[in-house]
């Protein structure tokens, strides 16, 4: 009786123990479904369990052993059904459903959180923000939680440098020509911008830091929308005009989208520079004035061929007319004295003509139901630069009194080509999600210099006889890797991969007949593990190793002159510089904290190099430190009323640096910068909007320069018309104009002090209206597990 009690308690036991079933919910065209209801039902109508699959379609449903018959269901229409036996944990893989027609004419509508958090990247939600209204993709960077812009450089905050994607597609350009593309593109373009601070093993493992992904809209299935807009904006010194469209369809298998931007305008640029040396002050003052026309398209179209094979192309082009006008004037001072010496006053121009022309085509083929596919990329860009900088002024000399001439100009006709091929595989297996691939790359970069300095006469110069050279760099890059995904049972998720490679490079001098070779093959491994063990809590830890190569700008040895003192120019002789990163993040509700460390070797940039015996001052590219940060950053999100949500962002850091030239030496400190980002709602219609957006930087040391504390405060009045369709927004930037940059280092014992401002304090109007099909209808959905879904990730 005993054993037979016994028996029956295990069996018991057994027969009501938990088991899971698991699975993902996508269309044909593998796109995830969300809020499809996922039941099991007993005896083919009892419904015992039930769940709501999240953004990615993803379901888990525990309930006990036995047979059911599991239904999937949206708007009361039955999508799937299937009977199934639980004995164990089931993992039903990837379902392909073909939505009813009545699925065709609904369209969910929620408001995406401003910021969400992958296990791998932080996805800021432009489109649901105010102050990037009439922007474009740099302001818009500006408000990016994890990104700071300073002097128009891009930075991860509390780490180095970042390489720039659209659309998961690398830009291969130098700082001021991202700068121009990324104020050609409207903010109105752009969906969402992904920081990507620890890249799997499918991206190049360009960027020291990480990778900023600029993400644009993309159409609705059986939809078309065009949005036309118009801004001004207004500095101190100049005007802005802008013209802005978007054009997205999509009608069965076909979709496209086109954009087309105009900017003309000008800033204008306030630069000072003290350089102490021993006997003698020089305090330059070096005002620019620029004018710019700025043109921007993309084009893009991909077709689905068949249910498996979708192909398709991207076009992009921009085309810049700059013109800078630099009045600049350099009085020396005798230390004992105080008293000027000699008055150096220049006039230089700068004429641009940078254009840009880049296409792709992939292919996209479906391996198989589960979610397996093979995507094919081929690349092609062409960047041109038609570049002359003339300049010429004189020197004065008061004891005793003498008066000297100089004149001189720059030519630099560029012309750079890449072509490459990627190919990418995606295998979800029984047990892991692989993905693996490779890539090839191949540049040429070809510059024609042409150049004159006459140095001081004593005479106005007439004639300048030009030197002519040519320099060239190449670059062939090849890679592989291989990537695997894994979701545990105890809500563990875990991503680990590695990527090879080989690179070969050579910049050589055609007149001198010399060339300098780089050859390497480096290793780049990214882990992340994220762990979530109660609703609302998530842990996670990443380790990843990057690079960072030399643009193409930065290696160009071409030499422009302030004056015949003063000069800027690159160095075909730059070495990759690499980064080791590591993160945990614990994740709270709304709550999210950061520890990190960074470990940053051979970095390089531009350095004012004074020499204490001539006065020459030159500013180069060189390598020039190691450096350690070890920190902590803290992101809150507050949405507790339902008329104002604000995202505030904390970053508190050491750093410690080493120099690698005996020119300078390295500096170490503390490093904390706050910003706060509020959206407002003004009124019950919700058609009025106000957005406050503030951040501060203190006194900071970074490399081998420290900084002075700097801050910026920008408002932004937003009133939507028509049914929302037309926009009119008002912003004021940088109020109290303190978006200022200042900082002193030292080279070669002689002090330098620096000041810029770009001219951040304006006033911008902006009109947009949008028309397009109205055939959705919208459906608002709350669903009761908003807090489960957003463990998720999504």
């Amino acid at each position: 009786m005993n054993r037979f009690l016994f028996i029956a308690f295990i069996l018991s036991n057994v027969l009501t123990a938990q088991v899971k079933i698991s699975g993902k919910v996508v269309t044909t065209e593998n796109i995830p479904v969300d809020f499809a209801e996922v039941v099991l039902f007993e005896n083919e109508t009892v419904p015992v369990k039930s769940q709501v699959t999240n953004e990615k379609g993803e379901f888990v449903l525990e309930y006990k052993a036995g047979l059911y018959k599991l239904k999937i269901n949206q708007f009361n229409s039955v999508l799937y059904t299937k009977e199934i036996e639980l004995n164990s944990n089931l993992d039903l893989g990837v379902i392909i459903i073909n939505q009813v027609q009545e699925l065709e004419t609904v369209v969910i509508s929620k408001k995406k959180e401003i910021v969400d958090r992958k296990v791998d990247r932080l996805v800021f939600n432009v489109e649901n923000t105010i102050s990037t209204a009439g922007g474009d993709a740099l302001d818009a960077l500006k408000i990016t939680p994890g990104i700071q812009i300073q002097n128009e450089t891009i930075t991860i905050i509390g780490k180095s440098t970042v390489r720039v994607l659209i659309d998961d597609k690398m830009i291969e350009l130098g700082q001021e020509e991202l700068t121009n593309l990324l104020k050609s593109i409207p903010s109105e373009n752009i969906k969402s911008i992904e920081v990507i601070t620890t890249p799997p093993a499918k991206y190049e493992a360009l960027g020291n830091s990480g990778l900023v992904n600029i993400k644009l809209k993309k159409s609705k299935k059986d939809s078309w929308n065009l949005s036309l807009g118009s801004g001004y904006l207004h500095r101190q010194h100049d005007g802005e005009g802008s013209l802005t469209s978007n054009f997205i369809y999509n009608q069965n298998k076909l979709s496209m989208s086109a954009s087309l931007n105009y900017r003309n305008g000008g800033i204008y640029l306030e630069q000072e520079s003290r350089i102490h040396f021993a006997d003698e002050l020089w305090a330059l003052d070096y005002p620019l004035q620029k004018k710019h026309k700025m043109l921007n398209g993309i084009f893009s179209m991909q077709y689905a061929a068949t249910p498996k094979w979708t192909f398709g192309f991207q076009y992009l082009t921009n085309l810049n007319k700059t013109n800078t006008d630099a009045t600049r004037s350099l009085l020396i001072y005798d230390n004992d004295t105080n008293e000027v010496k000699q008055n150096i006053t220049s006039v230089g121009y700068a004429f641009l003509r940078p254009t840009l022309h880049s296409i792709n085509l992939f292919n996209e083929y479906k391996i198989n139901q589960k979610g397996g596919k093979m995507v094919v990329n081929l690349d092609y860009f062409n960047y041109g630069s038609d570049d002359s900088r003339p300049y010429e002024g004189t020197s004065e000399e008061y004891n005793p009194p003498k008066e000297q001439f100089f004149k001189g100009i720059n030519n630099n006709n560029q012309s750079i080509n890449n072509f490459s091929s990627k190919i990418d595989f995606e295998l979800p297996i029984a047990w892991v999600n692989l993905s693996f691939g490779g890539k090839i790359s191949f540049s040429d970069t070809k510059n024609l210099i042409s150049a004159f300095n006459s140095d001081f006469t004593d005479v106005p110069v007439t004639d300048m006889p030009l030197s002519n050279f040519e320099f060239g760099y190449k670059e062939n890059v090849q890679a592989v890797y291989l990537s695997g995904n894994k979701k545990f049972s105890n809500n563990l998720e875990s991503q680990i991969g590695l990527r090879v490679e080989n690179t070969q490079a050579k910049s050589y001098d055609v007149d001198l007949d010399q060339s300098v070779n780089n050859n390497y093959t480096k290793l780049f491994p990214s882990f992340n593990i994220s762990y979530t063990p109660q609703p609302n809590s998530v842990y996670r830890f990443s380790y990843s190793r990057r690079i960072d190569r030399p643009n193409f700008a930065q290696l160009n040895p071409n030499i422009a002159y302030i004056n015949p003192f003063q000069s800027i120019q690159g160095n075909p002789l730059l070495q990759p510089s690499f980064a080791d990163n590591f993160e945990f993040i614990y994740s709270y509700k709304k709550l999210e904290s950061k520890f990190y460390y960074s470990h940053d070797k051979n970095v390089f940039m531009q350095i004012s190099t004074p020499d204490p015996e001539t006065n020459v001052v030159r500013i180069i590219n060189q390598n020039i430190f190691n450096m350690e940060r070890l920190g902590i950053a803290e992101i809150y999100v507050f949405n507790k009323f339902k008329r104002w949500t604000s995202n505030n962002t904390a970053d508190f850091n050491y750093t410690k640096s080493k120099s690698l030239i005996e020119s300078t030496k390295g500096v170490e400190g503390f490093n904390l910068k706050l910003s706060t980002n509020n959206d407002f709602i003004l009124n019950d219609k919700k058609t009025f909007l106000f957005n406050l957006n503030y951040w501060y930087v203190f006194p900071k040391t970074e490399g081998f320069v420290k900084l002075d504390a700097s801050s910026s405060t920008s408002l932004t009045i937003q009133y939507l018309l028509l049914n929302n369709d037309l926009r009119i927004s008002l912003k004021a930037n940088d109020i109290f104009r303190t978006e200022k940059i200042k900082f002193n280092p030292t080279v070669n014992g002689v002090y330098q002090e620096y000041s810029l401002y770009n001219d951040s304090r304006y006033i911008q109007l902006y009109l947009n209206y949008r028309l397009g099909s109205k055939k959705a209808k919208i459906v608002n959905r709350n669903t009761g597990n908003e807090e489960e879904r957003k463990r998720t990730g999504s």
